[in-house]
């Protein structure tokens, strides 16, 4: 960037020369044109708004306080404060830049060797990369100030399969279940056992008891896989399942399987499924049911009363009814398992009818002729 330096070169000279004026002048001269001047600065004063000041006008107030004791009483411009302001700026920005906070800059070859090794492999972290400097090059520098020029992917590279993306693939062959607690008007417990599929949202099984076991869990399994099972079923680490304290390994098909929990066996060898527990403390595993259960709280069981086992079959029956096959879900843009009458055509003149569901508290909306 050039500096056009003929602005200040003028503004120098005309100082100057009116230095030369004031030294050579005749007295009587001097105060009459003081006068004058004055009473410009008073009428100047009264424009609005203030003219803009620039940085040598600053500085040529801030030189001006150190050299003339009645500087204060020349100020028309601008206060007094203003102008101790400024020195005090200038006197912070010089030791901002004396200073120079941070780690000093290492040379440009050396940040070279830190991005080319950083970007052929990104799996090296910065303590390695450091390592590497420091025996193969004879450069030591600390792992802070390389991981500062580490040049760092967008994306970080992944070697295996990631849950997400095994969800995704996978999801028209996962189940994935789970409980739901509801307590009742007379301070007893019930247990929801919801089994869900991915692919389609549909709640596949849904039943309550007040009194849930592992054989209990194991006969909703079979209740759920009549017609169709899946290949793999996901759920949390719940003592309900028997945990095991140590995996046992189960031969299925020729493949040895893991297992965490007497559940995970049972599926193994009894029904073909690989039973797949979520990570410890980790609920996002299981996102999905756990979404149902929260819609599942939010839209039914937070606004009944629910008296006993029987009443909560019945109506849970009766929302899933309705959330398989008419309420739209976002997740897929669509509803789990419509009805058969809503791919059919639509009436061109239909009425909106509101059929509710649940006592009322949703409502399932259809055109009719």
């Amino acid at each position: 960037m050039t500096l056009n330096l003929a602005p200040i070169t003028v503004r120098i000279m005309q100082m100057t020369l009116a230095a030369i004026r004031v030294i050579y002048a005749d007295r009587s001269q001097l105060v009459l044109e003081n006068l004058a001047l004055r009473q410009q600065l008073a009428v100047y004063k009264r424009k609005q708004p203030r003219p803009r000041l620039n940085d040598l006008d600053r500085a040529f107030w801030t030189a001006l306080k150190s050299q003339f004791s009645g500087w204060a009483d020349a100020l028309v411009i601008v206060k007094p404060d203003t102008v101790v302001r400024w020195q005090k700026q200038r006197f912070r920005n010089f030791w901002t830049r004396k200073s120079k906070p941070g780690r000093p800059c290492i040379p440009r070859r050396r940040i070279g060797f830190i991005r080319r090794i950083s970007t052929d492999h990104p799996e090296y972290g910065e303590d390695r990369i450091a390592l590497e400097l420091k025996v193969k090059f004879g450069i030591e520098h600390s792992p802070a100030t390389v991981r500062k020029y580490m040049v760092r992917p967008s994306r970080p590279r992944r070697d295996s399969l990631t849950w997400r993306t095994f969800l995704k693939n996978q999801a028209d062959a996962i189940w994935s279940c789970d409980f739901c607690v509801q307590p009742t008007v007379r301070f007893t417990t019930l247990y929801l056992f919801v089994v869900m599929e991915l692919g389609s949202r549909k709640v596949v099984h849904i039943n309550v008891t007040e009194h849930p076991s592992l054989d209990w869990v194991k006969q909703q399994i079979r209740d759920a896989s009549f017609e169709e099972q899946p290949k793999f079923l996901i759920h949390d680490n719940d003592g309900i399942f028997g945990q095991l304290g140590k995996p046992a390994v189960v031969e299925v098909n020729g493949k040895k399987v893991s297992c965490r929990s007497s559940f995970d066996v049972w599926l193994a060898e009894a029904m073909g499924i690989r039973g797949i527990p979520t990570p410890y403390h980790a609920p996002n595993a299981n996102a999905h049911v756990e979404r149902l259960i929260g819609t599942l709280r939010r839209e039914l069981l937070d606004r009944i009363l629910v008296w006993n086992e029987r009443q909560l079959r019945t109506v849970v029956n009766e929302y899933v009814h309705w959330f398989n096959g008419g309420r739209v879900h976002q997740g897929i843009q669509g509803i789990p398992d419509p009805d058969p009458e809503l791919p059919a055509p639509r009436p061109a003149a239909g009425e909106l009818v509101a059929m509710p569901v649940c006592g009322g508290l949703h409502h399932d909306y259809r055109l009719v002729a």
